[in-house]
């Protein structure tokens, strides 16, 4: 029966019984906020369990408990349209049967953005904007702390958050009921809802009828499946029901997994996977095959699944081993580095470019790195000295400054010349002199295919070359190098995280200008965000629509080729090479442009 201008505590009983003290909560989080995260546990003062783990989440993050810059995404539209599309219903149902009760209804993503708010009464609203709960701000606990939408996303589970337990002074005044909303069949989170209200007008029957409005928006996103989610997910229950090997289904929108391969099931899996998947050609039926996951390559089985929807097929992947780690261990080193010298920095994402840098630094050669520029030359120099020797190298940058006569009067144990390119015509007999009588480790770094031929000699006379790869020959190795950077990255952009469709993208970009803008791009998504999951609504506009990059005839051919050669070569990569005409570096980028693993 609907209800018409009466508040909802005017129809059910007020909730006195479960709520805290105020004054004493507010004292208790004070005290955790003074002496942080080392602070005796404040549950002896009446707090919940559940909302001191939150608050000391908020408080490793650094919240504001004040009013701050809440992100703000001006246009929702596009954020979670399925999810949109089932609860409309279902609110609207309900903002009919509350009339206008003083009680607003809240619509998040998965990420705690608010993409839906209803509310009825003007004074309402009013206390509703003035807390920031609106449309497009981000109530994740990392951006708002402890409240109804993000720590149910964060917890997933129903809670009832008081207003003295929220941990931003903005929602003190409210209490809020809120219920997570899960993805039918694959259980995985697609956002939350809640209601919200003045704490004096708060009903025991809130978190009931917010756990029944998630139920029923649940139940509609499994009604809007179409026939193509249930073509997929038959083939999933086919293959579980046949193999208890780890097994993945993939599309371009969602990943899910038996037990044992649900520890694959992560944004950089999902983004490997498909990206690789669906660039590789595969045809209908099932195929051995190496593909990638984040522990580097693994056999599998795939079976492409077609019939599944407009945006491509669907892949089902029974993994036959573990991944094989890109990364093999480190050889003993020839020199041993000095006590208490730093950890060097990995050389290179690509092994096999490691295992050149490392070889021709460990045999005492000059090493010259070749690339294009902001492929990471002066720092992969930087690193292989480093650690052949133990100390960072002299670093001598060729287009600002000339080459010392002598380099060993310089006392330095090793020395990198950055930009010989650079170098003006005039100094590079200089240079060449010095490097001949240098007597120290020396690395160079160049990009040969602007040097003029004077430079190029130089190189081709005194150095073994290293090429590294432009970063769209290398793309798979995007997610790790993403993983990578905000590891580096200080407070709380270090908890930057990147959902699959980002990645995706990221991967799919072509990189103009390598890895110097990838970090560029990562560092200021991550200081613009910190704390927030990165989706492709939050990338550059010019990488959000990336196409795929398909293969035409003469890639397929070349590809066929490649395999083939390494096939009767029996994996050895210098013999395939050979019977190529290609040289060996440039049979490794060949396997990385095409996803070949070693063995073909």
């Amino acid at each position: 029966m609907p209800i018409e201008s009466t508040p909802i505590s005017d129809t059910t009983k007020p909730m006195h019984r479960h709520q805290p003290d105020h004054a004493r909560t507010r004292r208790a989080l004070e005290r955790l906020l003074e002496q942080g995260l080392l602070a005796t546990p404040v549950a002896g003062c009446g707090v919940r369990e559940v909302i001191e783990r939150s608050w000391r989440r908020c408080v490793g993050a650094e919240v504001p408990v004040g009013r701050h810059d809440i992100p703000y995404v001006a246009d929702v539209t596009d954020l979670q349209p399925r999810l949109h599309a089932a609860a409309s219903p279902v609110l609207d149902r309900l903002g009919d049967d509350l009339g206008d009760a003083r009680v607003a209804m809240f619509l998040s993503d998965d990420q705690g953005r608010i993409i839906m708010r209803r509310v009825g009464e003007s004074q309402q609203r009013r206390i509703f904007d003035n807390s920031c709960a609106a449309e497009g701000f981000d109530f994740s606990e990392s951006s708002m702390g402890t409240n109804g939408l993000g720590t149910v996303a964060r917890e997933r589970r129903p809670l009832l958050i008081h207003g003295s337990e929220h941990y931003s002074e903005l929602l003190g005044p409210l209490t809020c009921a809120g219920t997570p909303i899960f993805e039918p069949f694959t259980r995985q989170l697609v956002g939350t809802f809640a209601l919200a209200c003045r704490t004096g007008d708060a009903s025991a029957l809130m978190p009931a009828m917010a756990t029944d409005v998630g139920r029923q928006i649940e139940g509609n996103l499994t009604a809007m499946l179409g026939a193509h989610e249930r073509t997929l997910i038959h083939a999933y229950l086919l293959a579980t029901r046949t193999d208890r090997q780890p097994v993945i289904v993939v599309t371009e929108s969602t990943a899910f997994a038996n037990t044992a391969g649900v520890v694959h099931v992560t944004p950089e899996a999902h983004a490997l996977l498909w990206c690789d998947l669906a660039e590789s050609g595969l045809r209908a039926g099932k195929h051995r095959r190496a593909v990638r996951l984040p522990g580097g390559l693994c056999d599998a089985l795939v079976e492409r699944v077609d019939g599944v929807g407009p945006t491509g097929p669907a892949f089902c992947v029974r993994l036959l081993g573990s991944p094989r780690s890109p990364d093999p261990p480190l050889p003993p080193d020839r020199r041993r580095p000095r006590r208490n010298a730093a950890a060097p920095a990995a050389l290179h994402p690509v092994p096999d470019i490691a295992d050149q840098l490392r070889s021709a630094v460990g045999f005492r050669e000059v090493l010259a790195v070749d690339g294009p520029r902001g492929s990471g030359k002066l720092t992969a120099a930087t690193a292989a000295l480093t650690e052949a020797t133990g100390v960072p190298p002299l670093m001598i940058d060729l287009a600002r400054a000339e080459c010392p006569e002598s380099l060993a009067e310089t006392g330095a144990a090793a020395v990198v010349l950055h930009h010989v390119h650079d170098a003006p015509s005039e100094h590079l007999r200089r240079i060449r002199t010095a490097i001949e009588d240098a007597g120290v480790p020396i690395a160079l770094t160049v990009d040969l295919d602007v040097a003029d031929q004077d430079a190029a000699a130089v190189v081709a006379v005194l150095c073994t070359t290293v090429r590294l790869p432009s970063l769209l020959e290398m793309s798979a190795e995007v997610p790790r190098l993403v993983t990578r950077i905000v590891a580096g990255l200080p407070d709380r952009q270090r908890d930057t995280r990147f959902s699959s469709d980002a990645l995706q993208a990221l991967m799919r970009w072509t990189w103009p200008g390598n890895l110097a803008e990838l970090r560029r791009t990562i560092e200021q998504l991550a200081r613009r965000n910190p704390g927030r999951s990165i989706s492709t609504v939050d990338l550059p506009p010019r990488m959000q629509q990336a196409p795929l990059r398909g293969r035409g005839m003469i890639e397929t051919a070349e590809r066929e080729a490649i395999v083939a050669a390494l096939r009767q070569a029996s994996g050895n990569r210098t013999k395939a090479a050979a019977a190529l005409g290609i040289g060996r570096t440039t049979l490794y980028r060949k396997l990385q442009e095409y996803r070949i693993p070693a063995s073909g």
